[in-house]
């Protein structure tokens, strides 16, 4: 296909040159795609050329796209560098302020595990004499015998009480840093590791099936790409397709 080429004169862009062609034969392929089948073979001929043509105009195109945004890739390649120098965490780049914060956080950690532990320690001895003091509170009330007796009973559960908030508050407090802004803490990550991929596998077609399913015929779009056609439990169709 010969593409029109701007002369003296001339003021279109490469872009409004690419939609100048592409639109063209859009209308060509209008006429000859009318859903009427192809009958002879100077007709096939004719439209392989017309595909061949729009796969030229399309790739001119593509072409002519890449070099009027080059420009622009170079700039936000040029700013992405220098900004990953300072905050990029890549495969190749770790800019320093990201190196500072993960060693403060590793300074962090253990002061943050040792008050969490200690933390942990009162709350448990916290609940337990909730506990014993809602026992007795408990026993109190069923064995009051006298208005003293009462009386000291509604001592006892209002001291239960206290302790169970105590104990409550005790259970929620977190370890925490609190210099300037959002405070330091401690937060739970859980990384999964496969130690029996049969048993995972079955739980996963139990619970997650629909997913599953998706990830199999991935699997088997990926083989059948790479020349695999036959499969247990797997149907593959098979179709000649204009190239």
């Amino acid at each position: 296909m010969n593409v029109a080429v701007a002369t003296i004169g001339h003021n279109r862009s490469p872009f409004e040159m690419s939609k100048e062609a592409i639109e063209d034969l859009y209308g060509e392929a209008k006429n000859w795609c009318d859903g009427e089948e192809i009958a002879s073979q100077e007709q096939a001929d004719m439209v392989q050329k017309l595909l061949r043509d729009i796969q030229s105009a399309k790739k001119e195109a593509d072409e002519r796209r890449k070099e009027e945004v080059k420009p622009f890739d170079e700039a936000k390649a040029e700013v992405q560098e220098r900004y990953n120098a300072l905050i990029g965490k890549t495969k190749s780049v770790t800019g320093i302020a990201i190196l500072a914060e993960d060693a403060c956080k590793e300074a962090l950690a253990p002061w943050l595990r040792k008050v969490d532990e200690e933390n942990r320690r009162k709350a448990e001895e916290a609940r337990k004499a909730a506990e014993e003091k809602q026992r007795l509170a408990m026993e109190a009330m069923q064995n009051r015998k006298s208005l003293e007796d009462s009386e000291a009973a509604e001592r006892a559960v209002q001291d239960a009480k206290a302790a169970e908030a105590e104990a409550r508050k005790l259970g929620n407090a977190k370890a925490s840093a609190k210099g300037a802004g959002r405070a330091v803490t401690l937060r739970d990550y859980y990384e999964p590791t496969v130690v029996n991929e049969t048993e995972f596998a079955r739980w996963i077609w139990t619970v997650h099936r629909d997913a599953m399913a998706e990830f199999l015929n991935t699997m088997a779009v990926k083989l059948v790409a790479s020349g695999v056609h036959k499969m247990p439990g797997v149907e593959v169709k098979h179709e000649r397709r204009p190239v």
